[in-house]
């Protein structure tokens, strides 16, 4: 099993960067591994992935969801994938995101040759990618 716990700064209001943690259709911008993510209802999640260990295709939920304050979702047919958010606003252009990410692939699932695997580092990275997809949204468009 993989835990991921990270606190980092995006130079943005908690708005907009609640509001790119539920864009989920744009997670593939910013997500290693993630072909699309596809919001069926208002709560349920269709993921399509490209990672090692992962089937190609699984469900998630959204299991909490405060506007600019917290969104999490957990998957519903894959062992273990789940996200915590947790948003505070330090300034007003200026947010603190706390996450968590739980990952636990099963044992039994395909092993795509040539996919990523999902680890602390791959998560990190896409982490960064959000933060510079949001600040250079935000710069685009000042």
């Amino acid at each position: 099993m993989l835990q991921v716990d990270e606190r980092f700064e995006v130079a943005a209001p908690r708005a907009e960067v609640f509001r790119q943690w539920t864009a989920f259709e744009q997670f593939p911008r910013w997500m290693m591994g993630i072909e699309s993510v596809y919001l069926e209802t208002q709560v349920r999640m269709r993921w399509r992935v490209s990672i090692a260990g992962v089937e190609p295709t699984f469900y998630a939920v959204i299991t909490e969801y405060e506007p600019d304050e917290r969104i999490a979702w957990m998957s519903v047919d894959q062992a273990t994938m789940g996200w915590w958010v947790d948003l505070e606003e330090l300034e007003p252009d200026r947010t603190l995101v706390t996450l968590r990410v739980i990952w636990s692939p099963r044992g039994d699932a395909p092993w795509l040759t040539g996919a990523p695997e999902l680890d602390e580092r791959t998560i990190r990275c896409d982490l960064q990618r959000f933060r510079a997809l949001v600040e250079g949204a935000l710069a685009r468009a000042a």
